[in-house]
């Protein structure tokens, strides 16, 4: 499981742990298949992407066009990611994207890759989660 805060690593400069964001996108490229991300993903990156310091359109596809192009499966959001998800985000005090992230990870018993501390702190069932370090 692999959060938007790793990836939009790849396209930052200077921002704290970007070597270990870009060996991610190494491990993506080489291994897609052991990657999943929730739908709302490409959405957050691209909003997030608009906000960059530098930002274009041509940068902005391209960076979209990298992440598409890797192959990564996107995991709709059903009714049981939904409940599950739910669940996090009032139990745990997550926002409601992290708690989509986490649901995920705990339906497909998986880890979900972060780079948000203050959100990995919240996860109470610390196998579902991994902070990028």
């Amino acid at each position: 499981m692999l959060d938007a805060s790793v990836a939009l690593k790849w396209f930052a400069e200077d921002e704290p742990h970007t070597s270990a964001a870009l060996q991610v996108l190494e491990s993506v490229g080489r291994n897609p298949e052991q990657y999943i991300v929730p739908e709302i993903f490409m959405a957050e990156c691209l909003a997030i992407l608009c906000r960059m310091r530098g930002a274009s359109v041509d940068r902005v596809r391209e960076a979209l066009a990298l992440m598409e192009s890797l192959g990564i499966e996107r995991a709709g959001l059903g009714h049981e990611l939904l409940q599950r998800a739910a669940e996090y985000a009032i139990s745990w005090s997550l926002s409601r994207y992290d708690a989509i992230y986490i649901a995920l990870a705990a339906l497909t018993d998986g880890v979900w890759l972060t780079a948000d501390a203050r959100a990995a702190r919240r996860i109470r069932e610390k196998r579902f989660v991994r902070l990028l370090v």
